[in-house]
């Protein structure tokens, strides 16, 4: 009976001894290769001006009386906003789109490039690649965008060679989303947007995260004239911006020599147990 008590008292002080270490190294202990919390701001339009100057009701009014073909040639070479948002963690590197509608894909027959750096944000240094036309991936120089730093670039966008029969100037809002769900198929065939962000201090360290752009509601004349269907002269149309934050909040791994104690803090709870 003196031997089970002590065994007893001795497996306590044990697991005692173990938490003590177990909440010591935790404390002390890095985050298991992640960061707490990335995430980027995303926004599609077809006139680069709006997207610069989005509360300006003069640049909203000139960009509505433009002319029909014009507008025609504007929405098959949207514009894109990428803000990394001011509460991360890391500094966004890369962003990626994929083209949605699998009939048309991304081209750099006009731009000789696929991503067009805007005039509005000159400092940021980008390179872009497509691959099989319908993943498009821009890089972000100098270490990336830091938290609360945008950039803008224009995009365009063409039918592919073997598909017959499609307007030569695509909609973007209905190829890389669908304008209020007008094929039926939900966001099934929806353009999927990815940011990739590192690290400033330890380029190891890197996280990814992704969203799928809804079908955006639209009302107004905008959601009367898309493609073959053009819009009469004298008729104003206004003009929309699409997006949507993309966020995740990360909870940090305990690293291995933390998990290590964790488990003989168990061990010692189960031997208590058993005596």
């Amino acid at each position: 009976m003196i031997s089970a008590h002590i065994s007893a008292r001795t497996a306590s002080q044990i697991g005692l001894a173990f938490g003590a270490c177990f909440v010591a190294i935790l404390a002390a202990s890095p985050a298991h290769a992640v960061l707490d919390k990335v995430g980027f701001n995303f926004l599609l339009c077809e006139k680069e001006m709006v997207l610069e100057y989005p509360d300006e009701m003069e640049v909203m009014k000139y960009s509505m009386w433009d002319t029909p073909y014009q507008r025609i040639r504007n929405r098959s070479m949207p514009w894109v906003e990428v803000e990394n948002l001011s509460d991360s963690t890391g500094n966004l590197t890369e962003f990626s789109m994929t083209i949605g509608d699998e009939d048309y894909n991304f081209t750099d027959a006009t731009y000789g490039t696929f991503a067009l750096l805007s005039d509005s944000t000159p400092d940021v240094l980008i390179q872009s690649v497509v691959s099989t036309g319908d993943l498009l991936t821009v890089t972000f120089g100098n270490g990336g965008l830091a938290p609360g730093e945008t950039v803008r670039f224009g995009i365009d966008l063409a039918p592919d060679d073997d598909v017959e029969g499609l307007f030569p100037h695509p909609d973007f809002r209905l190829v890389l989303f669908d304008m209020n769900n007008m094929d039926g198929n939900g966001t099934e065939d929806n353009s999927v947007v990815t940011g990739t962000f590192v690290d400033p201090n330890n380029n190891a360290l890197t996280e990814s995260v992704s969203t799928q752009i809804a079908d955006y509601e639209v009302t107004g004349n905008q959601a009367n004239y898309f493609n073959q269907f053009i819009r009469p002269y004298g008729v104003m149309e206004g003009v929309d911006i699409f997006g949507t934050d993309v966020t995740t909040t990360v909870v940090p791994e305990p690293s291995t020599g933390v998990a290590a104690i964790l488990a003989a803090v168990v061990g010692a709870g189960v031997l208590r147990r058993r005596r």
